[in-house]
């Protein structure tokens, strides 16, 4: 069984992606709580086209599960459904942004397919038990900040 699964793009206006994005990209990949499933790179040029490149730091991956999630017909249906019911799912769909219109342009946009591994377990007993999720989301830094949450300066 999959866990579930995020899609997470992340833009810079550098011509490289930068080093630091890197690296913890490479911590992603060494995770036993999430597995990165793929990675897909393309550039917003200032003339509004969209291309593909490739990432010299990040060679092995070639986005094409993500290409295919993107192109296949009813792909935008599937990817920003919500689910009217929600037994069975960690996680609901949620719409992501058309890259065409939200993207700045002269902007590269690195994609990553996320399986957020530890959800699979609690996925399985949602399916199997009578509760379901009623919402989710991210909560932001100042948000948690305010709340009273105490935020060391470097990851542990």
């Amino acid at each position: 069984m999959i866990g579930a699964v995020q899609v997470l793009a992340l833009g810079y206006k550098q011509a490289e992606l930068p080093k630091e994005i890197v690296n913890e990209i490479n911590l992603l990949r060494s995770s036993d709580a999430v597995r990165l499933l793929d990675i897909y790179a393309i550039n917003k040029g200032k003339d509004r086209t969209i291309t593909e490149h490739a990432i010299e730091e990040i060679n092995d991956w070639d986005g094409e599960l993500i290409r295919k999630m993107l192109r296949s017909a009813g792909a935008s249906r599937v990817l920003n459904t919500y689910t009217t019911d929600s037994t069975g799912f960690l996680v609901q769909g949620t719409p992501i942004p058309d890259i065409g219109v939200s993207v700045p342009d002269g902007t590269n946009v690195i994609v990553l397919l996320i399986e957020h591994v530890w959800a699979s377990p609690l996925e399985d007993a949602l399916r199997d038990g009578s509760a379901f999720p009623v919402a989710g989301g991210w909560a932001g830094r100042q948000a948690l900040q305010n709340a009273g949450l105490v935020m060391n300066d470097t990851a542990d």
